[in-house]
């Protein structure tokens, strides 16, 4: 019994550790990202929006938070059967990520951006399906650039019709 009361009482103090560690000054951070594809005539064009859920300032990646173009594969395009879709675009050979790189988002805020990439993945001419994903990573501290956090957004299937 008493071995049972030991065990009960860690237990207790292990699922207070997430809230002591906030309280300890640790920043609580929880964002949400939710991709919209629209496929109007000939075009993909990928909206993502951005909710910074969390009590702390995060920093999103520039380039999906206000960029209008890719500059390396961010999203995990598929066919319908599950094939990659190639990465055709341009790729920007660069030094490490600085802190200019990243987008501050406020505790409480969300920022919709939408990117082409209709001529920066393969895809297929004619009506095809095709499922995407985007892991989401956000930086909790603009001073530790090597310690993203990954909130992925939640994988979207869509139609395109391109010529």
């Amino acid at each position: 019994m008493q071995r049972r009361m030991i065990l009960l009482a860690a237990l207790g103090a292990a699922s207070l550790l997430p809230a002591l560690a906030g309280a300890a000054g640790e920043p609580t951070v929880s964002v949400k990202h939710r991709m919209d594809i629209k496929t109007p005539p000939g075009k993909v064009l990928v909206e993502l929006t951005f909710t910074n859920q969390g009590k702390t300032t995060v920093w999103l990646p520039r380039e999906m938070a206000a960029g209008t173009e890719l500059t390396g594969a961010r999203f995990d395009l598929r066919d319908a059967g599950g094939k990659p879709i190639a990465y055709t675009g341009k790729m920007v050979k660069r030094a490490a990520l600085t802190a200019a790189d990243y987008q501050p988002l406020a505790p409480g805020k969300m920022l919709t951006n939408t990117i082409d990439i209709t001529n920066t993945y393969a895809f297929a001419k004619g009506r095809h399906n095709y499922n995407i994903g985007y892991t989401g990573p956000v930086l909790a501290d603009v001073k530790q650039l090597d310690k993203p956090v990954e909130f992925p957004a939640r994988p979207v299937s869509f139609i395109a019709t391109l010529k």
